[in-house]
């Protein structure tokens, strides 16, 4: 193998035709730019996906336990309590969404009143606005404002409330709609003596083992309540961009083969170029396997350094799409208003592997091509 490796290392630097010094640099850049792509395009959608994981699981619950009808859970504290005791759960609380309508001076909005757990002692009439939605109806902190909601489901409730602050949760959605309230502000809004969450909301100490809990949890609560985890409450959303990961991934593959196909022209070139070569060295006692492995070795390395230059170009892009923020979107239409290029290791693995594959395919012709070349009828017509 070793007298193969020195033979394609002598003709990889030994000077070629133009039209061989050609094509193998279209090789080379066209190999390049299909792994640097693959690289961002990969690094485009993690970063996407784990930028929705992460703000989902900052402002939802990892599982979310309610009853089938929707109805109020009087006997919470005690199911707290008791869900407390599982495994893997860090923390309970209870919550409840409630539409209502909040009117300014200048508009009227739908939000969602949303019940946060804090430490008042006394009930206000101080409410907490998503940035998006007190930009919307043009409310800053201490202003006044009326909310309306629905008593008994007929009858609407007006109150007065002000502005205690606004928040800000990375989703153009809950930023447009939430309005954060406690527990006894909530029952002020609603006119009510006792609160009682329609949800119970529960952290884990594993996110990824969140479905065992659930499953836990269901068989604990039985059939009347629902056990809905984050996973599966947001199951399309990361099938979705699953699929696209995939997606991107065989079809800048074939990209990358396209490119690769210019080794087999460049390989062909020169076995044409080297036919007294190849000649004289079958006439020395080189063997067919000897001229395969030669030609091979000298496509891996234009192979080789396609990728490598792939990988460093595809890295330093995601490092200027980070450093300058390129990916900028549009908030109303994917939730989020910038994506972080987060290359993987193991999606870098990947496809330096594909790439290594689809360049040694391209090599295989024309390297046997070389070792069927007939010594006598070359060296005759020289």
């Amino acid at each position: 193998m070793l007298f193969e490796l020195k033979l394609a290392l002598k003709y990889f630097r030994t000077g070629r035709k133009s039209l061989a010094r050609f094509t193998a640099l279209v090789a080379v850049v066209g190999i390049a730019a299909g792994v640097a792509s693959l690289i961002i395009a990969q690094a485009i959608t993690r970063g996407f996906s784990q930028e929705m994981q992460d703000k989902i699981l900052g402002n939802t619950a990892h599982v979310s336990v309610f009853q089938n009808d929707g109805a109020e859970i009087s006997d919470w504290e005690k199911i707290k309590e008791d869900l407390e005791e599982i495994k893997n759960v860090k923390e309970v609380s209870a919550t409840t969404y409630e539409s209502a309508i909040i009117s300014s001076k200048d508009t009227v909005n739908y939000a969602v009143l949303k019940v946060v757990s804090n430490q008042r002692e006394q009930p206000t009439t101080d409410i907490s606005l998503g940035e998006r939605l007190a930009e919307k109806i043009n409310l800053n902190t201490g202003d006044e404002a009326e909310i309306i909601t629905l008593e008994n489901q007929s009858e609407p409730k007006r109150t007065r409330v002000r502005i205690g602050g606004t928040f800000q949760t990375g989703i153009y959605e809950y930023d447009l709609t939430w309005i954060q309230v406690s527990p006894e502000d909530f029952m002020l809004l609603k006119g009510q003596s006792d609160f009682a969450p329609a949800v119970l909301n529960v952290s884990v100490e594993d996110i990824y083992k969140a479905d065992e809990t659930a499953k836990e949890i269901r068989a604990q609560l039985g059939e009347s309540y629902n056990v809905v985890d984050w996973q599966e409450a947001n199951q399309p959303l990361f099938a979705a961009l699953s699929l696209e990961r995939k997606v991107a991934l065989a079809i800048i593959s074939l990209i990358i083969f396209i490119a690769a196909l210019n080794i087999t022209t460049t390989l062909a070139l020169l076995v044409g170029e080297r036919r007294l070569d190849i000649a004289v060295l079958r006439t020395c006692g080189a063997q067919a396997k000897n001229l395969i492995f030669a030609f091979l070795f000298e496509g891996l390395f234009l192979g080789c350094l396609g990728i490598f230059f792939g990988v460093a170009f595809g890295l330093l892009g995601c490092f200027a799409g980070n450093y300058y923020k390129i990916i900028s979107l549009s908030a109303e239409v994917y939730s989020l208003s910038y994506i972080p290029l987060r290359p993987n290791l193991t999606d870098i693995l990947l496809i330096v592997f594909i790439a290594f594959l689809l360049c040694l395919s391209a090599t295989v012709y024309p390297a046997f091509k070389a070792s069927r070349v007939k010594p006598l009828e070359n060296l005759r017509t020289q």
